[in-house]
Formats: C-alpha cells, structure tokens, sequence
C-alpha cells in the first residue's frame, strides 16, 4: 500500500451485515448512550431517547469514511490486533501500513513515531470549502491533493487532534456491521468539549445532544446518527479518538488482549451490553463490546 488511503479506491466487500443489527443497537444506545466507566468510575456518556431516521444509502458530510491506526510500529500493531479480533490484511503494498481486509468501515494501520491513536477521515461534500472552515475555525489543514479515489486534505483541530477531510469520486454504500472487529462506536476525547463543538460543528455540520454527565455528548448528523455512531467527551488530558470494536465472546477477548501483551479492565456489564476497556501492546486505548445483535 503506498498510499495510506488507498482503501478508499477499492470497490467495497461483502460483509453480510445482520440487517437488524443498526436498528437494536441504535435504540440500546439512544436509551443509555455509553454508560461505559473509565478506571475511575466517571460515566462517558448518556442520553435521552431520541427518534432516529433510516440509516443513510451513502455516507454523508460529516460521517467517517475511512479510519487508520496511527501507531510506532505497525508489524506489532498487525499482530497484535490480528490475535485479539481476527483481521486479515491485504497482501503487498508499503510496509509502512498495512489494510484490515472484509470490515464494513474502511480500516488501515500507518506508521508514525509518536503517535498512538485512531485517525479518523471524514467525508465532505467539498473539501475546499472544508479545508476553509478548519482554518476559519482555529485548525489547520493542508492544501487538499487529488488521489485517484478523491480530492484529501490532512487537518489539525484548535486542540491538536490530526484528522482528514476528502470529498469522493463516486459514492458506495453506508454500511453497519457488528461482525467481530468491526467498529461499532467512536469516542471523540477532548481536552474542551465546548470548542469542540464549535469546531466540529462548524467544520463538518455536526449537532451534539447532551448527556447526563458533565460535558458528555452525543453526535448528532441531520436529526439521524453519525456514521459509525459517535460520542464527544470533554475534561480529557489530551485529545484522542477511541473506538470501539466488536467481539463475540467480551472474556475470550479479554483474554486474547492480555495475552497478546496489552491491559484490559474486567468485562463490566452495561444496559446497552458488556465492554472492556483496554489498551494495545503499544499504549492505544480502545473498548471491546458485546452488544445485542
């Protein structure tokens, strides 16, 4: 892979996603919105019960269209993650990065010294103009370049967390799945959840519905979920992405992370379902969840 969007270009894979998984986990959510605790027993997120759209055809501006592990070393993130969730990896390419092969949200790994989190890459109905309202907002952004899967700009919000823009040539499905390792939730860590909000929303269009909890919200696109579904949470140390992935046994992953030389808290239950909070081989925070499906 020389490029570490090249994902982007391919035709999408079949995924088999359980038609009634998005309908059941969206109103789980909507009841109580990840009322997932961090070590300290601080609640993330919750929410009011809001009725919601269908889900989109296409992704839309402001839905995440492709993610990317940022990580020191990407041979040991490769291994580790291919243990804990089972992913497989597109043969060949830059051996900087590898591509997660068979999951409905386009998912790579790059290597960068330093970094240890999940960069997300969202999609725009015009990336000069998004690249205008980073920049207008306090961001920074670079001048967008045009790939052979669309036009891309690599940005910076006003608090330090790397994202991507791109506006794409062609459209291709929107997809949920909550096979194992997919993504099924997106936790957007901030230092201030109020300037967040004001660049979020300015940049992407995004609307925010309070939680119960002191600067806990959740993401809102046109009256319907963010695509995957997303939460912000402000009164962090740093800014960073979290995701959470899908398993179908929460103690054997448990125990595949530990194993594999990450940290993982005890399995705790939720009233959306049961999760863990981990942590790879190389200090990148993620949850593992065991939703109804």
């Amino acid at each position: 892979m020389s490029d570490p969007f090249e994902a982007l270009l391919r035709p999408p894979e079949a995924v088999d996603p359980d038609p009634t998984f998005a309908a059941r986990l969206r109103a789980r959510l909507e009841r109580e919105l990840l009322d997932h605790r961090d070590p300290r027993g601080t609640r993330m997120s919750t929410s009011s019960t809001t009725s919601t759209p269908s889900a989109p055809a296409v992704p839309r501006h402001g839905d995440v269209g492709y993610v990317s592990l940022r990580v020191p070393d990407v041979g040991r993130a490769a291994d580790f993650y291919q243990a804990v969730l089972g992913w497989r990896y597109a043969p060949g390419g830059d051996p900087r990065g590898r591509q997660v092969q068979g999951l409905a949200l386009n998912h790579g790994m790059w290597a960068e010294e330093g970094s240890r989190t999940l960069w997300a890459c969202y999609r725009v109905d015009d990336v000069h103009a998004a690249v205008r309202r980073v920049r207008e907002a306090g961001g920074r952004a670079e001048e967008p370049s045009r790939e052979p899967y669309g036009t891309i700009s690599t940005c910076v919000d006003d608090q330090g967390l790397s994202f991507g823009v791109y506006e794409v040539f062609g459209d291709r499905p929107a997809e949920v799945s909550s096979r194992q390792g997919e993504i099924v939730y997106l936790t957007v860590e901030v230092p201030d959840a109020d300037r967040a909000r004001a660049f979020y929303g300015s940049v992407l269009g995004w609307e925010f519905v309070p939680g119960n909890v002191d600067q806990g919200w959740r993401v809102r696109l046109g009256g319907g979920e963010v695509r995957p579904m997303t939460g912000l949470w402000g009164g962090r140390d740093r800014a960073a992405v979290v995701p959470m992935y899908s398993v179908e046994d929460i103690d054997a992953g448990v125990a595949r992370v530990r194993a594999a030389g990450g940290t993982s808290t005890d399995p705790e239950r939720q009233p959306y379902g049961v999760t863990a909070e981990c942590a790879d081989d190389q200090g990148v925070r993620f949850y593992l969840g065991r939703l109804p499906g």
